[in-house]
C-alpha cells in the first residue's frame, strides 16, 4: 500500500446530512473531490467526504480505494483530530458492478476511541443489508480491525489503513475564494482572506499558491483483489462512491 496518491480531481456536491462523492472506474483511474462546501460540512468535518479515489495497485490484479475526510487538518491539529466514533458516523465505500447505479458491494468503517488512539473496524467487502443511504451495518460478515495509523490485513488478501495523510487537493484556494467569495469558509484562516473585487481568474502558474501544501486529511485506504469488486471479473467496469451517515 502506498502512502501518497496522485490523481485528477473534479468537484461534486455534498449532501446535507449524508456526505457523498462518486467515481466511475474502468479498472483504471478516476476520482471525485469536494472540500467543506457547506457550513454544515465545515463545522462537522467528520461527515465531510473530501475525496474518493480508485486506481490500480502496484501489484497486478489489485485495486486501491480511498475515502478522504475532515480536511483541512494542520500539522498541529493532527494529533488531536480523529474519525467520528462508532456511535456518531458510519463511513462507507460502495461499489456497483452491474451498471444500475445501486451498490452491489459495500465496505463499512466504524471507529472507537479518540484522536490518535482510535481503532478501526471494517465490515466487508460484502453485499449490503440494505441499499441506498440507510445507515445499516452489515452483520456477521468478514471483519478486519485494529489500530489506526497501521497497515492491517494481508498483502495477498485485503489490506486497510486509516489515518492522517497529506491532502492531495491541488488548487489555489486563496484566489478561488476571491473569485467566488460566497464559497469562503465561515471560520479559520481561509475566512480571513481579503476579498479582491477585481479578481476574475486564477493566478499564473508560477504565482499560484498551493494553500493546502502540508495540510492533512483523514484517509481510509483499502487495497484488495480487483476480482472482489468486479464480480470475479465478469464486469471490468464498476462505479465507486463514498458516503458518511449519522448513526441512530
Amino acid at each position: 500500500m502506498k502512502n501518497r496518491v496522485a490523481a485528477r480531481v473534479r468537484l461534486v456536491p455534498t449532501l446535507a446530512i449524508i456526505g457523498a462523492a462518486i467515481a466511475i472506474v474502468a479498472v483504471g483511474s478516476v476520482v471525485a473531490s469536494d472540500h467543506q462546501d457547506t457550513p454544515l460540512a465545515e463545522f462537522n468535518p467528520q461527515f465531510d467526504v473530501n475525496d474518493v479515489y480508485a486506481f490500480p495497485a502496484a501489484t497486478p490484479g489489485r485495486t486501491v480505494l480511498v475515502l478522504g475526510t475532515s480536511s483541512p487538518i494542520t500539522p498541529a491539529q493532527t494529533a488531536t483530530r480523529g474519525f467520528g466514533t462508532r456511535n456518531e458516523v458510519l463511513y462507507q465505500l460502495k461499489i456497483d458492478n452491474t451498471g444500475d447505479a445501486v451498490e452491489d458491494i459495500v465496505l463499512q468503517f466504524t471507529f472507537t476511541g479518540n484522536a490518535r488512539n482510535q481503532r478501526v473496524s471494517m465490515q466487508g467487502p460484502a453485499a449490503p443489508s440494505r441499499t441506498g443511504t440507510m445507515n445499516v451495518l452489515i452483520n456477521g460478515q468478514k471483519e478486519l480491525a485494529g489500530s489506526t495509523g497501521q497497515i492491517l490485513g494481508l498483502a495477498s488478501d485485503v489490506q486497510l489503513f486509516a489515518g492522517p495523510r497529506e491532502d492531495p487537493f491541488f488548487i489555489d484556494l486563496e484566489q478561488f475564494f476571491r473569485i467566488i467569495p460566497d464559497r469562503k469558509p465561515e471560520s479559520g484562516p481561509l475566512s480571513q482572506i481579503p476579498e479582491t473585487p477585481t479578481a476574475s481568474s486564477f493566478r499564473e502558474p508560477g504565482a499560484a499558491v498551493d494553500f493546502l501544501r502540508g495540510i492533512n486529511d483523514l484517509a481510509i485506504v483499502v487495497e484488495l483483489p480487483t476480482a472482489m469488486l468486479t464480480n470475479d471479473g465478469q464486469n471490468p467496469r464498476f462505479g465507486v462512491w463514498g458516503t458518511t451517515s449519522r448513526r441512530r
